[in-house]
This record gives structure tokens, C-alpha cells and sequence, in this order.
């Protein structure tokens, strides 16, 4: 499986996600215009994935900003690693917030409330 490498613009974030190293990760802002255009290949991605995924799966949320649209987009991602859970795998978020910004952990909180995927807020 292809390692999905993508670098951040200023309205996309960056993206990591490599099955042989374990590193899955998402960081920076995110306010793609084309929401569907950038968030569905990593979704097939976490797909694919899944089918066979690693002992451990810690996906890494770094995000200075997001809007609406990819916040939902960010969820459907969290729910695409349920499989990945069914199949044995430890799956968790790993949700990162800078320790002064109240809405980042707000929307942290939000996201573990309504995720099946065990979510945790790490200050930083």
C-alpha cells in the first residue's frame, strides 16, 4: 500500500498516512475549496487500509483551523477506521490543541463525544 503524502497549502493541511511507518497524521488548516475533491482520496485511503490494517492505529489531528465543511469530512474519516477496530486493531485519535485555544478543544470535545473511535484531546 502507497504511502498518501501530501504537503499543506495555505487552505489545505498536511497530510501523512504510511501503513509501513504507522505515522497517519493530519496538520494545519483546513478550508479546501473543493472539499470533496481533497478529502475523498484519503478517505479511500483509510478504506483500503483498514481492510488490513496495522496492530496499532493512531491517527494524529493537528489542526490550526477547520471549517464546517471539514469538520464533517474530518468525522467520516474518524468513522472510515471503525473497521480497522472490528478487524483487532488498537484505534485511537489523537486530537492536539494548543493549550490557550478554547475552540480547538471545544471542537476536540465535540468529536469525541460523537465518535465511536476512542478520541483523546492532548494539550499542547
Amino acid at each position: 500500500m502507497r504511502p498518501l503524502i501530501l504537503d499543506a497549502s495555505h487552505d489545505t493541511p498536511r497530510v501523512h498516512f504510511d501503513k509501513y511507518s504507522n505515522r497517519f497524521e493530519i496538520m494545519g488548516v483546513s478550508l479546501p475549496p473543493n472539499i470533496f475533491e481533497f478529502y475523498n482520496p484519503l478517505l479511500n485511503w483509510i478504506n483500503d487500509y483498514c481492510k488490513n490494517p496495522n496492530e496499532h492505529t493512531h491517527l494524529k489531528l493537528r489542526f490550526e483551523y477547520l471549517n464546517t465543511s471539514s469538520t464533517k469530512m474530518i468525522m467520516n474519516l474518524v468513522t472510515a477506521l471503525g473497521p480497522a477496530i472490528n478487524r483487532g486493531s488498537e484505534v485511537k485519535v489523537l486530537w492536539y490543541y494548543d493549550s490557550g485555544d478554547l475552540e480547538m478543544k471545544e471542537m476536540g470535545e465535540e468529536f469525541a463525544s460523537n465518535s465511536t473511535v476512542p478520541f483523546h484531546l492532548v494539550s499542547k
